[in-house]
């Protein structure tokens, strides 16, 4: 399973990101936290007009996330629909996005630590 990674921010914000747009139905490849990250707030948002989404993290090994086998876990807020944030306290080895089918809109999701 293909998985992606932060980008390292520069300038006036330093930190870490990654933002993507997924279609109705999609389940996107699951975020990498680096080990030097583990322990750090995550703040993640959806942003899916009339469309639902939920964030989902996992902490299972690196090789189950690349295998496509961790157990993934979704986030406090559950499914919603709009613009909705929320920040994950424990440390995770990945997250990801998964988008309903309500609707065909997509949705952007966005991460930053």
């Amino acid at each position: 399973m293909a998985v992606n990674n932060l980008t390292q921010r520069s300038g006036r914000f330093l930190g870490w990101t990654f933002t993507e747009e997924l279609a109705a139905g999609a389940t996107g490849n699951p975020v990498v936290i680096p080990p030097l990250l583990a322990g750090q707030r995550i703040s993640v948002r959806t942003i899916g007009g009339t469309q639902d989404a939920k964030i989902q993290s996992t902490i299972s090994s690196d090789a189950k996330v690349a295998a496509g086998t961790a157990v993934w876990e979704d986030w406090p807020a559950g499914i919603q629909i709009g613009t909705v944030s929320a920040t994950l306290d424990a440390p995770v080895t990945a997250i990801r996005c998964t988008v309903g089918t309500a609707t065909s809109g997509a949705v952007n999701w966005e991460v930053l630590i």
